[in-house]
């Protein structure tokens, strides 16, 4: 097949998000490597103390949030209740819903205390702390405005789950070595989780692979994605103009390295090494953990699990929850060697 010209294409960017499974909110993902973990205290301070201002942690701790073009200031506790909403399906059972209460305070502190050690806040935050683009930080909704569009009839009920699940853990927070934790997290895996260095490259001690049950119970557990190879040659080509796809498209992938959960992580295409996640982003595919059927006509990707993998899985945690596993536990059991701490 001969290559057609192409238009400019601005390079993927690989940064992270959390996935959205069966929320109300439908969405894809994308991710990079997360930074370098911070060298100061476990989590940004309040200004004042609760003996000055009589509010718990959640409601001291304030962070900024660009959310439809405007940045606003929100207590944590707030922007929490939103971001759960829209990452967990409140239907979840309730030590379910406090694990991910915990696990979203911990990564929100600890992109926080990243900052603050010198890592600049991107500009597409227009000088905002996070933004609720699940692409780039995490996906939040105002409950204030869409409670009913959310839930409807079940809104009360659910509203109130979400600030059960975090009022109960107020101030509570992951921790290695006694500092917040990048506590990603992601809908499904395929039975096991993702080690983060066979994903992005970078070892951190809490995020290895461990047993994850009961993910299939996730609508997107399985999933497919079909292509023509014109279109995957022009896609690849905008990012690898040197990538050769003369031969049948029954050749285009060879020597794929698997991680032991069975994700790739690497595969050379075209005669270009690549990552698994770039192929993943590339194409919209539910995760790394893909098989291909080739023909002359259509390349299809069969995925298992859904999201990056690594951290906390969200079906895996629901399943825990239902066995009798307490948040803490479920938290522990995701982030090895891991203490959960309370700020003051």
């Amino acid at each position: 097949m001969k290559r057609s010209l192409l238009t400019a294409c601005a390079a993927l960017a690989l940064v992270y998000a959390l996935p959205l499974c069966t929320l109300g909110l439908e969405g894809g993902e994308k991710e990079e490597n997360p930074p370098a973990s911070p060298s100061a205290e476990t989590a940004a301070q309040p200004t004042a103390s609760p003996e000055e201002t009589g509010e718990s942690y959640d409601e001291r701790v304030h962070i900024t949030l660009l959310r439809d073009g405007q940045v606003e200031e929100l207590a944590l506790g707030d922007y929490l209740e939103g971001v759960l909403a829209a990452e967990m399906p409140a239907s979840f059972p309730p030590e379910a819903l406090k694990a991910q209460a915990v696990a979203a305070r911990t990564y929100t502190l600890y992109k926080l205390n990243a900052y603050e050690q010198g890592v600049t806040i991107p500009d597409t935050h227009q000088g905002a702390q996070l933004c609720d683009d699940f692409t780039h930080c995490k996906a939040y909704v105002n409950l204030e405005e869409n409670q009913q569009t959310l839930w409807g009839d079940q809104a009360q009920e659910y509203r109130e789950a979400i600030r059960e699940a975090v009022e109960s853990t107020d101030g509570m927070v992951v921790t290695y070595d006694g500092q917040a934790i990048a506590a990603v997290f992601h809908a499904a895996s395929s039975g096991k989780t993702e080690d983060a260095l066979d994903v992005w490259g970078t070892s951190h001690p809490y995020l290895v692979s461990v047993d994850s049950p009961g993910e299939e119970a996730c609508p997107n557990y399985y999933g497919t994605v079909s292509i023509t190879p014109q279109e995957f040659a022009q896609k690849f080509w905008a990012k690898h103009p040197e990538a050769n796809f003369n031969d049948p498209p029954q050749g285009w992938f060879r020597d794929s390295q698997r991680s032991q959960t069975g994700g790739i992580i690497h595969v050379l295409v075209g005669g270009v090494r690549v990552s698994g996640s770039e192929i993943r982003t590339l194409l919209g595919l539910n995760s790394t953990n893909f098989t291909l059927q080739a023909s002359d006509s259509a390349l299809v990707f069969s995925t298992v699990g859904y999201g990056h993998g690594v951290g906390l899985s969200q079906y895996g945690a629901r399943e825990l929850a239902l066995e009798g596993k307490t948040f803490d536990e479920i938290l522990k059991w995701y982030y090895k060697d891991t203490e959960i701490l309370l700020q003051n």
